[in-house]
């Protein structure tokens, strides 16, 4: 436990105090130095500093299209996925900062019947050098984004032409059984479903026809065109149209935003804290931070020094009465790196890093 030897008794007088009669003492003392049965009437902490670090990536899932076979036979196309593919990427990296009670410097006070009449403290908690109770904890929230099913992703649109095609030539025979009556072959035609290389062929067929009306509509060589929106719409449509069918042989891409959320507290009394908040790979997304594949991702703090002035001031063993313990914060600039890629950095004050010093209350 740090810091723990803070055992403070203090004199002083209420501040909305009427007439000339002193009261009791006031004891200040860690909590985590009280025994059980320590009865107290006000109890506070001193701030600390967690540092928040938003993550937004995405994931790229790709579905292959049914006619990823033939794409390179009808229409040239080369390296046509062939299996479900997932790619992540990181987009974003933004620091903030959130403040919460230290869970090494919570005091319990005696003998105040209400802390806000007391000039000092109240300039403390409306400044939040120190929380009261009701500030020792607040809310976060993180979201996570659920992956897409690849079976949910269906291609429905698979030819502009029918499934079968018409079997011809094919001789019936008529003959009566046990008769010698029959009656000249006939031809009948029978329907026979189409082979997949066969829809494949149809739809790079109507993929080479899309684009050439495409053109012939920019190029203005039909006799009557549209004007305008109605231009625009049908080349609009032209161009969702040419994207459902070429999907069928270069398959779908689905991109999905990925949010993570990591926060890290500052330790006290360090100068500098770094720390591999997890690690992040292309294939895999997200790893643990104890993982070998993918990039470390790194939170490195340095503190600035600004306070460094005031280590004169830093608590004695003894304090004098009518003083409370309060922590001031040091400046601290902190980088995000990815790899060895610097992503973003901030400069954001970190109460961890600075100066303990105590509160004169008699000046009121």
């Amino acid at each position: 436990m740090k810091n723990r030897q803070y055992k403070y008794t203090f004199l002083f007088y209420p501040a909305l105090l009427l007439s000339c009669a002193s009261t009791g003492s006031i004891t200040v003392s860690n909590v985590n130095d009280s025994g059980p049965s320590a009865s107290f009437s006000y109890i506070y902490a001193l701030p600390q500093t967690v540092v928040d670090v938003y993550i937004k990536a995405e994931e790229t899932q790709i579905i292959p299209g049914p006619y990823h076979k033939f794409a390179e036979k009808y229409l040239g196309i080369q390296h046509a996925p062939s299996k479900p593919e997932k790619h992540y990427a990181l987009r974003e990296i933004v620091l903030e900062k959130h403040t919460e009670a230290d869970p090494d410097f919570i005091y319990s006070v005696k003998s105040i019947a209400n802390p806000e009449n007391n000039p000092g403290i109240s300039r403390l908690l409306d400044s939040k050098m120190i929380l009261s109770s009701q500030f020792f904890s607040a809310d976060h929230t993180s979201f996570y984004t659920l992956p897409v099913d690849p079976e949910a992703i269906q291609y429905t649109d698979l030819s502009v032409k029918r499934n079968f095609e018409a079997e011809k030539d094919i001789e019936v025979s008529l003959t009566m059984p046990d008769t010698l009556y029959s009656t000249r072959p006939a031809n009948r035609n029978v329907l026979k479903e189409k082979t997949i290389e066969q829809k494949a062929e149809e739809a790079a067929n109507f993929l080479i026809k899309l684009k050439k009306r495409r053109f012939k509509l920019v190029a203005g060589q039909y006799d009557c065109m549209p004007e305008g929106e109605a231009m625009a719409d049908a080349l609009a449509e032209l161009a969702r149209i040419e994207k459902e069918y070429l999907a069928l042989f270069i398959g779908r891409s689905v991109i999905t935003s990925v949010e993570r959320t990591f926060h890290y507290t500052p330790v006290s009394g360090n100068n500098s804290d770094r720390i591999v908040l997890f690690r992040f790979s292309e294939r895999d997304g997200f790893l643990d931070a104890k993982e070998a594949g993918g990039l470390p991702v790194i939170l490195n703090i340095e503190a600035a020094n600004k306070t460094a002035g005031l280590e004169k001031y830093i608590i004695p063993l003894k304090p004098s009465v009518n003083t409370l313990p309060y922590r001031i914060p040091d400046q601290a600039i902190l980088k995000i790196t990815v790899g060895e890629q610097l992503w973003t950095e901030a400069t954001l004050p970190v109460y961890q890093y600075g100066a303990m010093v105590m509160a004169d209350l008699q000046n009121r």
